[in-house]
């Protein structure tokens, strides 16, 4: 029994290490824009052993297989929503024209080095593929002029995309990532259209005004909404600062007080100088001193 054991497990270490079949590596794209032709590859190292069969699945369903051994070499097969390109398709990708969102899910390669032991390797990759809104986000302010302490609520609304847009808050270009003493953030709202398969966001922030929000009597509040990496679109409004301000108080300077003597009065209850009386006195004045 010893011997058997023994013998076995060197035939299995031999297997191993005869192993023709390494490093496959598998190349999905983890999000695509519906309507895109999109390539999936998968790279493998032989060495000196010949392939036997490469193939693709999606979802445990094979729609694409490349076998040297076989003329044609290559077959696409026929389902739902999957177009192949087979002038651009070959023994380490496949390429798939216009895919759709329907499409959003596991491919997984499969990789066979010929005989003798025909190893085979397997990977598995996730791909979702979005669909993006047709319209741009819109905003709604209830206030644009508040005073300090008052509150401000906004909405964000974003159209139905697949899957739904995420929404972020900016106020004066700073990201409102948790609530504070002075903002309220409303869990987003995701609305399916059944219809369609479609899902639109809607966010609400509540803030508090306060002096430091207002940068020259100003504050900017800002929605974005992003799918990933494929769209991002911003909308923003303004707020201005509506609090009352006191009015200054202006003192007469003593300048200016000795001016309204000469003119107006010396408060005595004698008559001051008319304007044309001063100018005549300051030229008498002029043409005496010239003389001296």
């Amino acid at each position: 029994m010893f011997w058997l054991r023994l013998f076995c497990s060197v035939l299995f270490f031999l297997a191993e290490e005869s192993s023709s079949l390494k490093s496959v590596r598998i190349r999905v794209p983890e999000v695509v824009k519906s309507g895109e032709t999109v390539t999936l590859s998968c790279e493998y190292d032989l060495e000196k052993v010949a392939l036997y069969s490469y193939k693709w699945y999606w979802n445990e369903v094979e729609f694409y297989r490349f076998v040297p051994k076989e003329s044609p070499p290559f077959r696409a097969f026929t389902m739902k929503y999957i177009n192949v390109d087979i002038s651009r398709s070959g023994p380490t990708q496949v390429t798939l024209r216009g895919v759709r969102r329907e499409l959003t899910g596991y491919y997984k390669c499969e990789v066979s080095a010929d005989g003798p032991l025909f190893h085979t390797d397997m990977k598995v990759a996730h791909m979702i593929v979005a669909e993006l809104p047709n319209g741009n986000p819109m905003m709604n302010i209830e206030q644009t002029k508040v005073e300090i302490g008052k509150k401000i609520k906004a909405d964000c609304y974003s159209p139905g995309s697949d899957p739904p847009a995420n929404l972020t808050w900016y106020i004066n270009d700073e990201q409102i990532t948790e609530e504070n003493e002075s903002v309220k953030l409303h869990p987003i709202e995701i609305e399916t259209d059944s219809a369609l398969g479609l899902h639109s966001s809607k966010s609400r922030i509540e803030i508090t005004a306060n002096r430091a929000h207002f940068i020259f009597g100003l504050m900017v509040v800002k929605c974005e909404a992003k799918i990933y990496t494929l769209w991002q679109k911003v909308v923003e409004d303004h707020v201005r600062d509506d609090t009352p301000q006191l009015a200054p108080v202006l003192g007469s300077t003593s300048s200016q007080s000795q001016v309204d003597e000469i003119i107006g009065g010396n408060g005595s209850g004698q008559p001051g100088l008319s304007i044309t009386s001063a100018i005549n006195f300051l030229l008498v004045l002029i043409v005496v001193l010239l003389l001296r």
